[in-house]
């Protein structure tokens, strides 16, 4: 079967600008399209749709973590520390480098956006990316 559909997810904000631009700059998705309620954030295999929420209150600054949310999206990053750096300049933040977490051949930071989603970004661990084998690395952690 071929298709045109991509894996991928939407992100309901109050601020979907600010958050698409957020999104984008923290995984390298350009943007294919935007207008007064979407911005949707590309990839040859993935979509991000940031969607406007109306009537939704601004947000606080710094955001208050949504931490009773179902759903907690993950990103690849080359690098945690870059990404928290980034992160903090747009918006978001990571959580500090000591409570960064490893598994199954990556290292994770929980963050949230600017709108105070709960995700996470993880980097190959260091011992996967010289050959190591990610079984070795096994953990119960998400």
């Amino acid at each position: 079967m071929t298709t045109n559909a991509r894996l991928g997810g939407v992100i309901f904000a109050a601020d979907h600008k600010r958050l698409a631009s957020f999104y984008a700059a923290m995984t390298d998705l350009p943007a294919q399209f935007a207008d007064d309620t979407i911005v949707v954030l590309h990839s040859d295999t993935f979509e991000l749709v940031i969607h406007k929420l109306s009537g939704e209150p601004a947000m606080d600054r710094p955001p208050v973590p949504r931490r009773d949310s179902y759903i907690k999206p993950f990103f690849p990053v080359t690098s945690l520390a870059s990404a928290r750096e980034k992160a903090t300049a747009l918006g978001g933040a990571l959580e500090p480098a000591d409570r960064e977490w490893s598994a199954r051949g990556f290292r994770a930071s929980e963050a949230i956006d600017p709108e105070g989603n709960v995700i996470q970004f993880r980097e190959d661990a260091p011992s996967y990316l010289h050959g190591h084998s990610a079984l070795s690395h096994a953990s119960s952690r998400h």
